[in-house]
């Protein structure tokens, strides 16, 4: 994947087009913009060509009323320039703003269009990069460069054209010097570029490792790794420094050659230009000199503009460079071909193949033969073969990495299988719309996520449209009601850092309490009370039969007391099913159910 993000937007054409296109909408605004910079270079190049005149015919003539008027006209033009200046720079900053708030918006929907998998290879602090170091650096380059560059490119070629029509021979030694500098800029560019985009994805990498020793700094401390965390950030922080440093480095090349050449032009041609006075060769003397020297200092204020702002620019390409790859990346919704949609029909829930083809939700579940693997040829489940009938408890048990999560996250396709075949309803999973797939099942996980909001909005969370009287029963049936009666605010307490001032237990009766808010037949428990101490599971087990009633549950066990009621226990081990049947019956056999339960084999 990283790969794929540092090769994919090389050509920075491309990039600035697709950047321009976020400007569509405002079409208007940003015809303003280029008119008013255009205006503003116009300004600059014909009041200096006034000059020439206002010598001419004003200085050198004694026409005293002839120089107030045109010194008078060319300070109104340098005026209104003034003005034009003011105005496309404030109208810039308001369309950037515009334009960020569209790419965030992008990058957001890019987030929660993606796959599972993608976040299982990505930390955190990397994908956070595209929306801090990434989006300022774009937004920098759009307030302050993206109108200077059109004024300076209006900048060149109005005073190239200029100094042709003073003179054709003093004007081929002077753009003679600045295809030099633009041949220098065009070269050193590239390897800019290069380096700029390595910092972005440095710095990234070194987001990532500050954020993920930030949240694991209690272990940190505790396990005394506090040196060998700081010799990694080390290691991060000082290939951020060497990207950053070479890229500056070339970026700074840019500053002593350009000014190096354009007093050189200027010198060169102030003496050819005194030759040619000298000589004769230049018929309206030093009024036609005096401008065109003028022309040829303002010919490099350009580049010298470029060299000002090239750290801005090219931060802002590959920063727009990242986010653009990190947009073209496959989302979850290309894998969604299905048609089949969840509807409701007098308060009853379908799955609606056509208009007239209704077959009633109710969470009966079959895998035929599935094979799956998180890596190429390594096989995590192997020709695994279960149902599951509607208001039926299957628990899965088995030592870690035996694969019992991993069949969870294929019903929910958070990941999609390489052989077999999995149904819901009897219809293929592949057939069903992602979105309705997921809200005809709930899910409660051992590691719980709570939002920074009420404990309220926590539990309505999958329902939003909840009533309070919905949330506070749902509270009753995951055992959180106890708890939160007790709270000053009760329903109102407010929850921080995913729940970093409740307990263990109570994070977890959250969540259950948020399953029981939402309706779907099928229920997914993943280890669901393995936080919960033996005195809160009790209060747990019993609102757990309110919960599981009417649903087909799938339990998959941290403690075997907790599924000795289920109606079939599924045993694995190394992604196959070897033992099935139910608790008394797999006691009976004395094999490996019977080790686990006994102790004898370790379950976790």
């Amino acid at each position: 994947m990283e790969n794929k993000e540092k090769g994919k937007y090389k050509n920075s054409f491309k990039t600035l087009i697709r950047l321009l296109s976020y400007f569509k909408g405002y079409s208007f605004l940003l015809l303003i913009v280029i008119i008013l910079v255009i205006y503003t270079s116009f300004a600059q190049i014909y009041g200096t060509f006034m000059l020439k005149d206002i010598i001419a015919n004003g200085i050198e003539q004694r026409d005293f009323n002839y120089t107030l008027i045109y010194t008078s006209i060319m300070a109104l033009i340098y005026l209104l320039g003034a003005l034009a200046n003011l105005s496309y720079t404030q109208i810039m900053v308001r369309l950037s703003q515009r334009v960020i708030f569209k790419i965030r918006e992008d990058l957001i929907k890019k987030v929660l269009s993606l796959p599972v998998s993608y976040f299982d290879k990505k930390q955190v602090g990397e994908i956070m990069s595209y929306f801090t170091n990434d989006v300022d650096s774009t937004i920098n380059a759009l307030n302050q460069s993206f109108a200077n560059i059109i004024f300076s490119c209006c900048n060149i070629i109005g005073a190239i054209l200029c100094m042709f029509l003073i003179n054709v021979y003093l004007s081929l030694i002077a753009t003679g010097i600045i295809a030099i500098i633009v041949i220098f800029i065009t070269v050193n560019s590239k390897k800019c570029r290069k380096y700029y985009r390595k910092q972005q994805i440095d710095l990234s990498i070194l987001n990532g490792c500050i954020e993920e020793d930030l949240r694991g700094i209690k272990v940190n401390k505790a396990f005394e790794h506090e040196d060998e965390s700081y010799k990694k950030f080390e290691y991060k922080n000082e290939e951020w420094r060497k990207s950053t440093t070479s890229a500056f480095f070339h970026t700074q090349l840019n500053v002593p050659f350009i000014v190096s050449l354009s007093y050189l032009n200027f010198a060169i041609c102030s003496i050819v230009g005194v030759l040619f006075l000298a000589n004769g060769l230049l018929p309206e003397g030093i009024a036609a000199l005096s401008p065109f020297l003028i022309y040829v200092r303002q010919s490099a204020q350009p580049f010298n503009f470029f060299t000002l702002h090239f750290n801005t620019i090219l931060n802002a390409l590959a920063g727009s460079e990242r986010i653009f790859s990190f947009l073209d990346l496959e989302e979850e919704n290309v894998k969604d071909k299905g048609h089949i949609k969840l509807v409701k029909i007098n308060d009853s829930y379908y799955w609606e193949k056509s208009e007239n083809n209704h077959i009633p939700l109710l969470g009966n579940i079959v895998f035929e033969h599935v094979k799956f693997g998180y890596e190429p040829n390594k096989l995590i489940l192997n020709d695994v073969s279960f149902y599951a009938k509607h208001g039926q408890k299957i628990a899965f048990v088995g030592s870690t990495g035996a694969g019992k999560t991993t069949i969870i996250s294929l019903i929910t396709r958070f990941y999609d299988i390489e052989e077999g075949n999995i149904t819901y309803d009897g219809i293929n999973i592949f057939d069903i719309k992602l979105e309705s797939l997921r809200r005809a099942t709930s899910m409660v996980t051992q590691d719980t996520h709570l939002f920074n909001d009420t404990i309220y909005n926590n539990i309505r969370y999958p329902r939003m449209h909840s009533t309070v009287e919905e949330v506070k029963k749902a509270a009753q049936i995951g055992g959180a009601e106890h708890f939160i009666s007790k709270l000053k605010d009760n329903y109102e307490t407010l929850i921080y850092d995913d729940g970093i001032n409740l307990s263990e237990g109570e994070r977890q009766l959250l969540s259950l309490a948020r399953a029981a808010v939402s309706h779907p037949p099928l229920l997914i428990l993943d280890e669901a009370t393995s936080n919960i101490d033996t005195r809160t599971e009790k209060i747990v087990e019993k609102s757990m039969d309110a919960l599981m009633e009417n649903r087909t549950v799938l339990v998959i066990a941290h403690r075997l007391s907790t599924v000795r009621n289920a109606n079939a226990i599924l045993v694995l081990d190394h992604g196959k099913i070897i033992e099935r049947g139910d608790h008394d019956q797999l006691l009976a056999l004395k094999g490996r159910y019977y080790s686990l339960y006994n102790g004898s084999i370790e379950l976790e």
